[in-house]
C-alpha cells in the first residue's frame, strides 16, 4: 500500500513511539510526554546540517540524553549548535574516511564525532602514503637474493632508499641529493636479515648497521651461503667515515 510518509516523518513517528514507551517505564503521562517531544524534537532536527540525513542520529542522541540527564531534560541552543558543528564536519569529511567508518550510526556522541574524524583521515592518508612509497620502491629495487627474512636489494632510486631504510639513521634516506651523491659513485646494496638491516655503499666501502655504525662481518654468521657470497662479492673492507654533511 503506498504511503506519503517521508524519511523525516518515519523518524519522528519512531521517536514518539520511543517517547511513549519511556514515559510508561517512568510512570509518567505518555500523552504529555509525547506532546513535549512533538515540540522539542522538530527543533532539534533544525540543527541537522544535511537534508534530513541525520534525523535518526539526532533521535538516538536525544534518547541518550534521557539516560544521562533524565527523561524530562531540556536542550539549549548552545548545545544544539555544538551538535550541528560536529555533524557538519562529519558530513563534509565522511567521503574521505575509510568505507567502514562512514556510517554515522557507529558514533554515539558528539565527542565521538570530534575525535574520530581527524584520526581516521590521518591514518588513511599515512596508509596510502606507505602503500605508494612501497609500490615505487619495489619498482626501483633489484632483488639479488630472497629467502625468508634474508634479502639482498640493489637500490635503483631514492624511493627504494627511503623504503628499505625506514627505521634507520642512514643519510641516504634523508634527502634525494644525498642519495644521488652516493649512487652516482657506485652501487648501494641493502642486506636484510632476521636481526637487522645493513647498507653497503660499494664505492666508498661503507657498510653500516641501522644506527649508521660500521659493522663486523661476523654479524652475518649463520647466513645462507648464497647470501654470504653476495656480502663477500660486494664488500672489501669498511671505511671509517660516516655520511658527509650536505653542502649548503
Amino acid at each position: 500500500m503506498p504511503t506519503n510518509l517521508n524519511r523525516a516523518d518515519f523518524v519522528l513517528i519512531d521517536h514518539l513511539q520511543a517517547t511513549w514507551v519511556r514515559a510508561g517505564r517512568e510512570n509518567l503521562d505518555p500523552y504529555l510526554s509525547v506532546g513535549r517531544e512533538k515540540r522539542v524534537f522538530p527543533l532539534i532536527c533544525q540543527f541537522d546540517p544535511s537534508e534530513g540525513l541525520y534525523h535518526g542520529w539526532l533521535s538516538r542522541w536525544r534518547r541518550r540524553l534521557w539516560d544521562q540527564r533524565g527523561f524530562r531534560t531540556s536542550v539549549d541552543l548552545m548545545q544544539l549548535e555544538d551538535v550541528r558543528r560536529a555533524l557538519a564536519r562529519f558530513h563534509d569529511l565522511k567521503d574521505r574516511l575509510p568505507v567502514e567508518r562512514r556510517d554515522i550510526g557507529q558514533y554515539r556522541t558528539v565527542d565521538d564525532l570530534r575525535s574520530i574524524i581527524p584520526t581516521r583521515i590521518a591514518e588513511t592518508h599515512r596508509r596510502r602514503e606507505r602503500e605508494s612509497l612501497k609500490a615505487e620502491a619495489y619498482r626501483q629495487s633489484e632483488f639479488l637474493y630472497r629467502d625468508g627474512k634474508w634479502i639482498v636489494v640493489r637500490l635503483k632510486g631514492f624511493a627504494a632508499a627511503r623504503f628499505w631504510g625506514l627505521g634507520t639513521k642512514w643519510c641516504t634516506t634523508s634527502a634525494e641529493h644525498i642519495y644521488l651523491s652516493y649512487a652516482g659513485k657506485g652501487e648501494i646494496v641493502v642486506f636484510l636479515t632476521p636481526h637487522g638491516k645493513y647498507q653497503l655503499a660499494t664505492q666508498s666501502r661503507m657498510f653500516r648497521n641501522e644506527r649508521d655504525d660500521p659493522i663486523d662481518l661476523r654479524i652475518f654468521r649463520g647466513a645462507p651461503p648464497a647470501f654470504m657470497r653476495l656480502v663477500s662479492s660486494n664488500w672489501a673492507d669498511d671505511g671509517t667515515r660516516r655520511c658527509p654533511v650536505a653542502e649548503t
